[in-house]
């Protein structure tokens, strides 16, 4: 069992948080080489072992690293905290400092014996090497988390918003007694049963423990992925611990996740802009960038990228750069149009 300690500055620094497409793609790693709740993930799975076989050796490479059977898992999300999209998550990652990058390494290449030079390499700041790591991070997010992205982070965040509005109308108590049913809460201490361990850098897992945050705080992060059991994570710098929980699914809710998207929408709105566009428009509801858009609607980025200039263009979406990453959003002109 965890044992977690708040203090009172502790407690004024619970944060629910969508740690976003970075996390879940770690977790799901896991999740490809079990078999447990195989009803809610076989779909998922099977799919995506079959999409593997024609991704490129270094995708394989990443998983091998990342997510070792029997290990551990190699939580660069600690590394780079909350981040909206896997662009923005792979330009912090490349900005950590080589030290705790190189330590969190360390636990799965020598307890594993696995020793895939170009991912320690990635840890020593080499250029081909961080092009490698995009390019298979890439790759395995649009084959096994981007087409499903958007229904994924409708759940977390409707999760996140409800455990807020609890902590904000009711009180942080309120909030953590209602948490998820392996968790339980007795001022000032959150209990966590079946816990399954907790690997700070170069640090064998401890599986009964005591934790203090020191005044540090906590972010509490649902997850769709993560595996039944909630684990705690303390990040390389001096900001809080996440703890990441698993959301409650249902055979309903994943068979909804997994369903193709229904295109054909609004007979209007399709005569008007033509099927495409008006499931682009359709899918830049809540934002996305324009890999999440082609993955969404299932074309190449560069055709996500042409519809979006159209879009743009006739006023219904607004595009902004963040690095790397283009980002949509709808007009008030692109959010009545689908309002009719």
């Amino acid at each position: 069992m965890l044992r977690i300690h708040f203090t009172v500055a502790d407690a004024m620094k619970v944060r629910m948080v969508v740690l976003g497409p970075l996390a879940e793609l770690l977790f799901s790693l896991t999740r490809l080489l079990e078999s447990r709740e195989g009803l809610l993930f076989d779909g998922w799975r099977s799919r995506t072992l079959a999409g593997a076989q024609v991704l490129r050796p270094e995708v394989q490479d990443m998983a091998r690293f990342l997510a070792p059977p029997g290990v551990g898992l190699v939580d660069l999300f600690t590394l780079v905290g909350p981040a909206a999209d896997l662009n923005e998550a792979f330009d912090r990652l490349c900005s950590v400092p080589a030290g705790p990058l190189t330590g969190e390494f360390a636990i799965v290449s020598t307890a594993a014996g696995n020793h895939t030079s170009w991912m320690l390499d990635f840890a020593k700041g080499h250029r081909e090497a961080r092009h490698r790591l995009n390019s298979a991070l890439t790759e395995y997010h649009e084959l096994a988390i981007a087409p499903y992205w958007h229904r994924i982070r409708t759940l977390l965040e409707n999760e996140r918003a409800a455990r807020t509005d609890v902590m904000l109308a009711h009180g942080l108590d309120a909030m953590l007694t209602g948490m998820a049913p392996t968790m339980r809460w007795t001022a000032p201490v959150l209990e966590v049963r079946n816990y399954r361990g907790l690997r700070p850098a170069n640090r064998p897992v401890e599986t009964s423990t005591d934790r203090y945050l020191n005044g540090r705080g906590l972010l509490l992060a649902p997850s769709f992925y993560c595996r039944s059991d909630p684990a705690l994570y303390t990040p390389w710098h001096d900001g809080p611990a996440v703890l990441t929980y698993p959301i409650d699914l249902t055979m309903s809710t994943t068979s909804t996740i997994w369903r193709p998207l229904e295109r054909p929408g609004d007979p209007a709105l399709t005569g008007l802009l033509g099927r495409t566009r008006a499931a682009a428009l359709r899918a830049i509801t809540d934002g996305c960038t324009t890999t999440g858009l082609a993955a969404t609607l299932g074309i190449t980025p560069g055709g996500a990228s042409q519809h979006a200039t159209i879009l743009r263009e006739a006023g219904l979406i607004v595009s902004h750069r963040h690095g790397n990453t283009v980002r949509h959003t709808l007009t008030r002109l692109g959010r009545d149009l689908l309002n009719g």
